[in-house]
């Protein structure tokens, strides 16, 4: 089947906890590799100075309900984001993420009526499903301006 290069979009992936999210790759202004040292503040502190911005760390493994984090790895990467209204974030990560293209098909915003029990749903805005094979890969892509918003 023939689809349209510019049809792809590009986004940013990355698991925390059990799940797959993404941001677009318009939106990630680039991803640091973390010292030891700053790995273990990072969490702890909430903001990280890179040059001359400061940026506001989030911690999603904790806003997920996932303690693995904390306890059995330090993050090894930060990913630098930035909202619609130009503020930026950062995302801690254990693994280095990876680059996925997907047809705007397999995007599909999340239905209004969602049941918010699950904090998941509360950071995301559109899902995606990708069939690889006999692997079904779900993910969710991140709204950071609802991520900001305090609780």
């Amino acid at each position: 089947m023939y689809h349209n290069e510019s049809q792809l979009n590009k986004f940013l992936v990355f698991k925390i906890a059990d799940h797959l999210l993404a941001l677009p790759i318009s939106d990630v202004l680039r991803v640091v590799n973390l010292s030891p040292v700053n790995s273990k503040r990072l969490p702890t502190m909430g903001l990280v100075q890179i040059g001359k911005y400061t940026i506001k760390v989030l911690d999603l493994h904790q806003q997920l309900g996932s303690d693995t984090f904390s306890h059995s790895s330090d993050p090894s990467f930060l990913v630098v984001a930035h909202d619609s209204q130009g503020e930026l974030y950062g995302i801690l990560v254990d693994e280095p993420p990876d680059i996925v293209e997907l047809l705007p098909e397999t995007i599909r915003s999340l239905p209004k009526s969602t049941n918010h029990s699950k904090p998941i749903i509360e950071i995301v805005s559109h899902v995606a499903v990708l069939s690889q094979k006999e692997d079904i890969k779900t993910i969710f892509l991140l709204n950071l301006k609802r991520i900001a918003e305090p609780v």
